[in-house]
């Protein structure tokens, strides 16, 4: 059996890449000590989440899928601190800041939910 699931069908890999534009948006502004290297994490820990979630549906069986997805999960954690640090460190974008907070709990959540149900096999 071989797995079907394209990226550009999930809603988690169009929301994971719109947070991927936005943390590379916001990551000319941040400001504070280490702000270029944090910036720099920040966004490649955000694109790998969208990566990955694509990489996943490359692969042939639920287990491959699940497996990328659990990446994909680590790098929306990674993202998750990063913010969680450049909030603290840089009051002046923590609204914006938070607001993609909340978009990165949401694609944590449907990750979850992929991981637990992924597409049949066909």
């Amino acid at each position: 059996m071989v797995l079907r699931a394209y990226a550009r069908r999930l809603q988690v890999h169009a929301l994971a890449v719109e947070i991927s534009v936005q943390a590379a948006r916001l990551s000319r502004h941040l400001s504070g000590p280490g702000a270029v290297s944090r910036a720099d994490q920040l966004v490649r820990s955000a694109l790998s989440v969208s990566s990955n979630i694509a990489e996943a549906c490359g692969r042939g069986t639920v287990t491959e899928f699940r497996r990328f997805l659990l990446y994909a999960r680590g790098s929306a954690q990674e993202t998750l601190t990063q913010l969680r640090v450049a909030a603290a460190l840089d009051p002046t974008n923590a609204q914006a800041i938070g607001v993609l907070e909340n978009r990165v709990a949401l694609v944590l959540k449907m990750l979850g939910r992929l991981i637990a149900h992924p597409p049949p096999d066909r």
